[in-house]
C-alpha cells in the first residue's frame, strides 16, 4: 500500500481488504459506513485492493456469499456513493429476487459471478457461462440450464428445494452444494447437510464430502469423496482437484478465465491433484496452471487450446 495516509487509516484500510476476502464476510454495511466517514478511507481501501493478492490467500475454506447491505444514510451517499459504490459491486455482484411472476432466467457471461437471494433466505452463486431459471410461483424449484452454480439452502421439510438438470432432480435435506452441468455432463458436491440425486426410480443420498459425477445424461453416476472446504473454492479465486480428469479441468478454467479453452483429444485419460490459482488474467493464469497440469497453453482465436507439455497423451 502507499504511505500517503497516516498508519491508522492504512491498518483499518488493510484489515478491511482481508475481511472482504474472506467468503463468509457479511460486513457490508460497516464498510459502507467506514468509507463514508472519510474520503481518505476510499483512497487507501482502493490502494490496498491493488495489492490484495495475499488476502485471498489466507482463505481457502468452502465460501459462504455475501449479502450486502445498504446503507440507510441516503444524503452522505450523494457525495461518494458512486465511487464506494464501485468498489463493492467490484467485490461482488447479487441479485434479490423480485416479484415478477413470469419465470425468470438468470445468467453470466464466461468469466463473471453473480449471487441470487431467494425469499427464503436461500441463495445461489453463479459461476461464470451459467444459466438458471427461477419461477417466482414456485421459487424453491430451480432450473440448472448450464454452467456451475454453489446453492446455500435454507432447509423446509414440508418444501423440499429442487434443482432440476433434465430429467434429475437434486432434493436438498439442508445444504450447501454445488453442481457443474455441462454437454450432459454432471458434478454434484456436497458440502454440508445432505443432497437426494434422483434420477427416474433411482435415488442416492449424498452426505457432506460426497461427490457424485454423471459423464452424460444417461451413464451410471460414480461416487467419489470430496473435501467439504474445497467444494465452491471457485468463488475465492482457488480450484481443488482430487485425480480429476484434465478435459473436466479445461472447461473449469475455460469458465473462470472468461475464455473457453478445448482440451486435446485424450485429455479425459489425464488426471490431477492439487489447487490452481486462478486470480488475474488469463495470460498469467494459464502459464501458471500449465505449470502444474504439464500441459501448455496457445492462444486459438477467442479461445484457448490446452495440449500436453510433450505433446502425447498415455
Amino acid at each position: 500500500m502507499t504511505t500517503q495516509f497516516s498508519e491508522e487509516i492504512e491498518e483499518a484500510a488493510r484489515l478491511w481488504v482481508i475481511r472482504t476476502r474472506d467468503p463468509a464476510f457479511g460486513d457490508w454495511k460497516g464498510l459502507t459506513e467506514w468509507l463514508e466517514s472519510d474520503p481518505a478511507h476510499l483512497a487507501a481501501y482502493e490502494a490496498g485492493l491493488e495489492t490484495d493478492a495475499w488476502a485471498g490467500e489466507l482463505f481457502t475454506h468452502a465460501p459462504r456469499p455475501a449479502t450486502p447491505q445498504i446503507s440507510p444514510r441516503r444524503v452522505r451517499w450523494l457525495a461518494l456513493g458512486g465511487a464506494i459504490a464501485a468498489v463493492i459491486a467490484a467485490l461482488t455482484s447479487w441479485t434479490v429476487l423480485g416479484p415478477n411472476h413470469s419465470p425468470q432466467e438468470y445468467a453470466t457471461t464466461v468469466g463473471e459471478h453473480r449471487t441470487v437471494e431467494l425469499d427464503d433466505g436461500s441463495h445461489v452463486v453463479l459461476n461464470g457461462g451459467t444459466r438458471i431459471t427461477i419461477d417466482p410461483e414456485k421459487p424453491r424449484q430451480i432450473e440448472l440450464a448450464d454452467g456451475e452454480a454453489l446453492f446455500t439452502v435454507e432447509h423446509d421439510e414440508n418444501n423440499p428445494f429442487v434443482v432440476t438438470i433434465g430429467r434429475t432432480r437434486l432434493i436438498d435435506a439442508g445444504t450447501v452444494f454445488n453442481v457443474v452441468h455441462q454437454n450432459g455432463s454432471l458434478d454434484v458436491a456436497v458440502a454440508e447437510g445432505s443432497v437426494i440425486y434422483e434420477q427416474g426410480k433411482n435415488g442416492i443420498r449424498l452426505n457432506a464430502g460426497d461427490a457424485l459425477s454423471r459423464s452424460t445424461l444417461d451413464a451410471e453416476p460414480v461416487l467419489r469423496r470430496a473435501s467439504p472446504h474445497a467444494i465452491g473454492a471457485w468463488q475465492s479465486g482457488l480450484l481443488q482437484y482430487d485425480n480429476a480428469p484434465l478435459d473436466r479441468i479445461a472447461r473449469d478454467l475455460g469458465r473462470n478465465i472468461g475464455q473457453p479453452i478445448h482440451a486435446a483429444p485424450g485429455s479425459d485419460r489425464m488426471h490431477f491433484t492439487g489447487t490452481l490459482v486462478i486470480d488475474g488474467p488469463a495470460e498469467q493464469v494459464l502459464p501458471r496452471a500449465g505449470a502444474l497440469l504439464g500441459v501448455t497453453f496457445t492462444p486459438a482465436g477467442d479461445a484457448w487450446k490446452m495440449t500436453p507439455a510433450d505433446d502425447t497423451i498415455p
